[in-house]
């Protein structure tokens, strides 16, 4: 079944190279979706490059200390999330509201000298999970899902979604990332997660985080809304 994004065909023609978009709170995941609104001059003619090519940009999660150096280069988190602008609008104002949808993950090689955004060669990272542990796959992910009793309808309309956006996948990465992406977890534990490439540790790893905060009584928050393509 032909669907609106060709991941074959995005793979097949990537390069490489990708533009950045860093920020210091956002980590997407794989299949998840970002709202954003995008109001500096460099990142608007980042957006209206990636509408005249690709529409691919790759968001960054920034290092502390970013404050000091925020117009310039400061310091990246080196796995990014590659997405793909689902739908775009341009402001009266000449600003953009974009929503990106995440397509994989992609560690940065280096960095390439640009100008008015950042860019960066970069290498896809590809999921890690040999059969011998897809007993323990299997059983990490229920206890994952346990922990996130109020957002399950939320993780079964992102499946749902990817799916009518890129195809049929029921690879465990794909929830592991899902479970993930509805969490409601700090950023840097988000760029923990998102830069895990085992996805049994990936697992392992969202269910200590999760068993924190659960120990910790801290409150669930209403589980995000998922936009509607349409």
């Amino acid at each position: 079944m032909e669907t609106p994004i060709d991941m074959q065909g995005i793979l097949r023609d990537f390069d490489g190279e990708v533009r950045l978009f860093p920020l210091p709170n956002l980590v997407l995941f794989p299949d998840g979706f970002a709202p954003l609104k995008v109001f500096e001059d460099r990142y608007v003619q980042m957006v209206q490059d990636a509408l005249s090519d690709d529409g691919l940009i790759g968001m960054a999660l920034l290092q502390p200390g970013w404050e000091a150096d925020y117009q310039g280069n400061p310091e990246i988190h080196p796995v990014v999330c590659l997405g793909k602008i689902l739908r775009s609008k341009n402001l009266p104002s000449g600003k953009y509201d974009i929503l990106l949808y995440g397509l994989f993950r992609a560690r940065i090689v280096e960095e390439i000298a640009a100008y008015p955004y950042r860019r960066a060669q970069v290498q896809v990272l590809d999921d890690f999970a040999p059969t011998m542990h897809a007993e323990q796959i299997a059983k990490n992910m229920r206890r994952a899902l346990d922990l996130v009793p109020g957002r399950k309808s939320v993780i079964w309309e992102m499946r749902r979604m990817a799916n009518q956006l890129r195809g049929v996948d029921a690879t465990a990465g794909r929830y592991a990332d899902a479970v993930a992406n509805a969490s409601d977890l700090q950023p840097a534990d988000r760029y923990e997660l998102l830069a895990e490439t085992d996805v049994l540790r990936r697992l392992e790893r969202l269910i200590e985080l999760l068993e924190t905060r659960a120990y910790a009584g801290a409150p669930q928050t209403p589980p995000g809304t998922i936009p509607h393509l349409n």
